[in-house]
């Protein structure tokens, strides 16, 4: 059995409290992100059509909206929203801060 271990607080921050994790976990097929976010934090528009990969949102804690092709999906703690590859996301935090998880693969 083989396993790899990493911390997100270990991995560089990137812009907005991103953690970006598959290059520290070694994953070959899996996107696994970690998001801190601030209050009132927006993230940019984007889509994975081109890597065909899709996501799943998971808001650990706190309160936000996911925008998916235009429709405003609020989110509250413990909700996980799929996004198909195509589809343009932006993940838009709340008034608080919050904690999200965002994996994918194509």
């Amino acid at each position: 059995m083989s396993y790899t271990k990493a911390n997100y607080r270990e991995v560089d921050e990137l812009g907005g409290g991103l953690h970006f994790m598959r290059d520290v976990l070694e994953t070959e097929r899996l996107g696994f992100t970690v998001l801190e976010c601030d209050p009132n934090w927006t993230g940019k528009a984007h889509d994975h059509a081109e890597e065909d990969h899709e996501e799943v949102y998971f808001l650990v804690s706190g309160d936000a909206t996911l925008v998916v092709e235009g429709e405003k999906i609020p989110l509250e703690t413990g909700d996980a929203v799929r996004v198909s590859p195509e589809d343009t996301r932006q993940f838009r935090n709340g008034d608080t801060e919050s904690f999200v998880v965002v994996a994918g693969s194509p």
